[in-house]
């Protein structure tokens, strides 16, 4: 399973109307996930916390079809931007040392500091699928 390390977030503004918002890492895959060059989807959102960081559950559904459930504790926290959504392989490498950078407009904020959080996910090629049936009504007796 690959292990996500060393994640650190950075922001600032680009011009008046801009943001940026960069996300440094380390990913550490196992022997197999490198001799077999598995693909990963890589996702990295930007949220902007409230009160405490909500409760959140993440579900993949095969590596590029993810979703996520969120409770909050206080405000909700809002999420703001993707900075990453994209596929990659570890090609080799058993670490891989990583930025993802995105640009944004913030739009309007509240008047003084706001706390913000980025996540980095990685989902393996090889996950759980799954899918309901049809209904079916029928009388049985």
């Amino acid at each position: 399973m690959a292990n996500v390390s060393n994640v650190e977030l950075r922001m600032g503004r680009v011009s008046s109307t801009l943001e940026f918002a960069e996300v440094r890492f380390t990913l550490n895959f196992s022997p197999q996930e490198v001799s077999q060059n598995l693909l990963f989807g890589l996702y990295i959102p930007l949220f902007e916390v409230d009160d405490a960081l909500d409760s959140y559950h993440w579900e993949p559904n095969g590596f590029f079809r993810v979703g996520v459930n969120w409770r909050a504790f206080g405000g909700l926290d809002d999420f703001v931007t993707w900075v990453a959504q994209e596929t990659i392989r570890p090609s080799g490498n058993s670490t891989l040392m990583l930025t993802r950078r995105a640009e944004f407009d913030v739009g309007n904020q509240e008047w003084g500091n706001e706390e913000y959080k980025a996540m980095v996910w990685v989902v393996p090629e090889i996950v759980e699928g799954k899918a309901w049936s049809n209904t079916l009504r029928i009388n049985l007796g």
